[in-house]
C-alpha cells in the first residue's frame, strides 16, 4: 500500500511539472508551435521513462515483501519443527521411563514372589517331617508261618485290613523348574507363554504350595498383556480357590488395577476397600489406602 501511494505522488509531481511547463511555454511566447511540440513530446517521454522505473520499483518492493513474508512463514515452520522433535524426544524418554519401570516392578514381583517360595518350601519340608511315618526298627525277620490261618492279614473289629497302597511319589524338583520355567517367560516379557506355563503347572501339579501363586501370575501375565477382564477373572479364580494364599491380597489390588483400567472407577474404589478390610496388615493394603487417599 505504502508503495502504490509513493507511485501515485510522484506521478501526480511529474504531471504538475509538465502543466507548469505548457504553461510557461504558452505565455512566455519564447518558442514557436514547433519547439512546444518538441518539449512536450520530450516531456511526455520523460513522464513515461519515470513511469516506467516507478513501476518496476513499486514490483520490487512488492517483490521484496513478498519474500519477506515468505521468510517468515518459513521461520515459523522452523520453530514448529524444533517444537516438535523436542516433544517427540520427550515422548520417547517418557516411555522409555515407563518401559523400564515396568520391568523393575515384574523384577521386585519375580524377586518378592522367590522370597516368599523359600518361605513356603521350608513351611512345607518342616510339615513333612512332622508327619513323616514311623518306620520300624530294622530286625530278623520272623519266619513264614505255614498255618493257612495266619496267611491273611490281622482283622481289626471283625474287618479285614486292606493292603497298603504305595504313595504317589512326586519329584519336587521337577514341580520347582515347572513353576520357575513360567516366571522365567514372565521375567522376559513372554507373557502368553507365561499364561501357558503356569496353567500347565496348575493342572499337573494342584497341589503343590505354588499353586496359588501360579494363579496370580497367570492374572498378572494377562494385565501385562492389557486382556484386562481375564486378569480380573484369573485373580477372583484365585481368591475363590485360594482364599488363605498370601497372594490372594496382591490379587485383589491387580483387580482394582484392572477395573480401573476398563473405567470401572466404582469397581475399582470397592476392591480397594476389600483390600484394606480383609487384609489390612498387607504390603498390598498399605497401597489401597495410599491410591484412596487414606492415611
Amino acid at each position: 500500500m505504502v508503495s502504490k501511494s509513493l507511485a501515485r505522488s510522484v506521478v501526480a509531481i511529474a504531471l504538475g511539472c509538465v502543466s507548469s511547463t505548457l504553461f510557461t511555454v504558452a505565455h512566455a511566447g519564447l518558442f514557436d508551435d514547433e519547439e512546444a511540440r518538441k518539449q512536450i513530446v520530450q516531456l511526455r517521454t520523460q513522464i513515461t521513462e519515470q513511469q516506467r522505473v516507478i513501476d518496476q520499483r513499486v514490483a520490487e518492493l512488492e517483490s521484496q515483501a513478498r519474500n519477506r513474508s515468505i521468510i517468515d512463514l518459513f521461520n515459523q515452520v522452523e520453530t514448529l519443527r524444533g517444537e516438535l522433535a523436542r516433544l517427540r524426544g520427550q515422548i520417547e524418554l517418557l516411555q522409555n521411563e515407563v518401559e523400564n519401570s515396568q520391568k523393575r516392578q515384574r523384577d521386585l514381583y519375580v524377586d518378592l514372589d522367590g522370597r516368599m517360595r523359600k518361605i513356603e518350601a521350608a513351611q512345607a519340608e518342616a510339615l513333612r517331617q512332622n508327619t513323616a511315618p514311623v518306620v520300624a526298627p530294622i530286625g530278623p525277620t520272623p519266619p513264614l508261618s505255614t498255618d493257612p490261618s495266619r496267611s491273611a492279614p490281622p482283622a481289626i473289629s471283625g474287618q479285614p485290613v486292606a493292603p497298603l497302597q504305595a504313595a504317589q511319589v512326586t519329584d519336587p524338583a521337577q514341580e520347582q523348574r515347572a513353576y520357575d520355567q513360567g516366571l522365567d517367560h514372565f521375567r522376559g516379557g513372554r507373557f502368553g507363554e507365561a499364561v501357558t506355563s503356569f496353567q500347565i503347572f496348575i493342572r499337573n501339579f494342584p497341589r503343590n504350595p505354588l499353586a496359588s501363586s501360579a494363579q496370580y501370575w497367570i492374572g498378572n501375565s494377562l494385565y501385562a498383556t492389557r486382556d484386562f477382564r481375564g486378569a480380573i477373572a484369573a485373580q477372583r479364580q484365585l481368591i475363590a480357590q485360594y482364599p488363605d494364599s498370601n497372594k490372594a491380597p496382591d490379587a485383589l489390588l491387580n483387580i482394582a488395577s484392572s477395573q480401573s483400567e476398563l473405567g470401572d472407577l466404582q469397581g475399582a474404589r470397592a476392591s480397594l476397600q476389600e483390600v484394606t478390610t480383609k487384609y489390612p496388615t498387607s504390603e498390598a493394603a498399605a497401597k489401597a489406602r495410599q491410591r484412596l487417599g487414606i492415611r
